[in-house]
């Protein structure tokens, strides 16, 4: 079987009420950009029904495949995803808060600056208190790993598959976007943004709060002690 051009790396958790709509907007749109493509949906250690949704859209849709996270993890889903993805371009969202119009953009974003890392940049996020949360999260990138971005986090990320191999992120949970950035810098790849004005949720209730933006700040700082960025 022919690889596609560009995968899309979807985890998702818990959201049977929604991701199938979801995943079904994602056909137009990259239809649409005339790109050979994919989407790798990731089940994220999921509770309810999602793995059986995603399974029958796959089994209906060979553009669509299956790669489960019994484990857990945001990082460990993204890296499942690429893992098991096959394009010579490289793509991973938060499908529970991602436009899927905003990939054809950033893929044509990306190929306006190859070679380099695109990505979505959020200017807001609609509750103070998040704001300033991730203001400091992106102020500790700069001074501990020099990462210029205002949104570390943001996603979709797009990237092809070489710089994929050379960076190799580990991080199972919430700090691969920040290894990531970190080790793309090193690198002196370039990173370009695309940026959006903020985003809704499809569905579901955000995971983020007080004790896991705690945890992301001291995470930062362990990153950095074990040489994170390498």
């Amino acid at each position: 079987m022919t690889a596609p051009e560009l995968s899309v790396v979807l985890p998702c958790r818990n959201q049977a009420d929604h991701i199938g709509a979801v995943l079904e907007r994602y056909f137009p749109v990259l239809d649409a950009a005339g790109v050979g493509y994919e989407l790798v949906v990731v089940p994220n250690a999921c509770t309810d029904r999602t793995p059986e949704i995603v399974a029958a859209l796959a089994a209906r849709d060979s553009r669509l495949r299956v790669a489960e996270n019994p484990a857990g993890g945001w990082g460990l889903s993204v890296l499942t995803g690429l893992n098991a993805a096959r394009g010579g371009l490289l793509c991973y969202a938060n499908s529970a808060r991602t436009d899927p119009a905003d990939v054809p953009r950033l893929l044509e974003l990306y190929r306006r600056h190859a070679p380099c890392l695109a990505k979505v940049r959020r200017t807001e996020r609609g509750v103070p208190l998040r704001e300033l949360g991730s203001w400091l999260y992106n102020l500790e990138a700069r001074l501990l790993f020099g990462i210029a971005t205002r949104d570390v986090n943001g996603t979709p990320k797009l990237f092809a598959r070489q710089l994929f191999e050379a960076a190799r992120p580990r991080e199972p949970g919430d700090l691969i976007d920040l290894e990531l950035m970190a080790v793309v810098r090193r690198l002196g790849v370039p990173v370009v943004e695309l940026t959006v004005s903020g985003f809704q949720r499809h569905g579901g209730k955000s995971t983020t709060n007080l004790r896991s933006a705690a945890r992301m700040y001291a995470g930062a700082l362990r990153l950095w002690t074990k040489g994170g960025g390498r």
